[in-house]
């Protein structure tokens, strides 16, 4: 076997507090995520030659090691010390910018799948060690299923399975970028704080209701300040009949949960009609 090709799953921020800011500049953090259906499908070959090289349907897309999938083949090969190469192929349909982490999910299958397609050379400690220094994000990304992070999202906690309901995600025209969310979340006075545990003992009674009460995410406010259209779209989901509606990541996706399908396609095409890159996804479990 010498091509792979894998669904790589995009998340969601059930909930999401800035608790602090540490010497070095980074941000505590504590954040429940949620592997859901909507992924980008990634297809890696081996080389013999040792050249790595990178396709994607959208044009604006990084083909070198800007491209975190580029970087995390180079980190393979030069972590397993063998002398080859890669071409990895990505179709995205995760928004680009928008919270999901597509990115990170991106990285985190090609070490999936390198490491499958060289007899898995790297356990699974290494390659979260690897995963870690590609992003924050990425260690969560070569799993799937609901997880407590925290610190800067590297320790990671696994939770009961999220419920299982419609979820309605809903991208705005802005993107927003992580480095840009922090500074903008830094020079926002009116600082919001959610409670993880509320969270977690919601996931452990499998009450979506209860889940839905427990979401919020520090970042939104500041974030919907500069976009208005975040609240915008928040209010049309809870309009369209949502449990709940939130920010998700550092913007600017928004998602609302959902408990009958028919409210939320509806919810969907609503959004669709108002010209929103929408769509009705699941969570994904372990």
């Amino acid at each position: 076997m010498d091509t792979l090709s894998c669904k790589s799953y995009g998340k969601i921020n059930l909930m999401l507090n800035i608790s602090g800011k540490r010497q070095d500049g980074y941000h505590e953090l504590e954040t429940v995520m949620q592997t859901v259906s909507l992924y980008d499908a990634v297809t890696v070959s081996l080389k013999k030659e040792p050249r790595i090289s990178l396709a994607c349907n959208l044009p604006y897309i990084p083909r070198d090691s800007r491209n975190v999938a580029y970087k995390a083949a180079e980190l393979f090969f030069q972590t397993a010390d063998i002398q080859s190469g890669a071409h990895i192929s990505i179709k995205k349909t995760i928004p680009v910018g928008g919270g999901m982490g597509g990115g990170s999910a991106n990285a985190a299958t090609v070490l999936n799948c390198l490491n499958a397609l060289c007899g898995r050379p790297l356990d699974r400690q290494k390659l979260h060690e690897l995963a870690y220094s590609l992003g924050a994000d990425v260690p969560f990304c070569l799993e799937r299923g609901t997880f407590l992070a925290e610190g800067i999202g590297e320790k990671l906690t696994r939770l009961p399975n999220m419920p299982k309901c419609p979820i309605v995600v809903c991208k705005p025209r802005a993107s927003v970028s992580s480095k840009t969310a922090y500074q903008i979340y830094d020079g926002f006075e009116e600082k919001e704080h959610f409670d993880s545990s509320a969270m977690v003992d919601a996931l452990k009674q499998a009450n979506i209701n209860r889940v839905a009460r427990a979401v919020g995410n520090s970042f939104e406010k500041p974030i919907s300040a500069e976009h208005p259209e975040i609240s915008a779209i928040k209010k049309q989901l809870l309009e369209n009949g949502a449990l709940c509606a939130a920010m998700t990541g550092s913007g600017s996706v928004v998602f609302g949960l959902f408990s009958h399908q028919g409210k939320a396609h509806a919810a969907k095409s609503a959004l669709r009609l108002l010209g929103y890159r929408t769509y009705c996804v699941a969570p994904v479990g372990e």
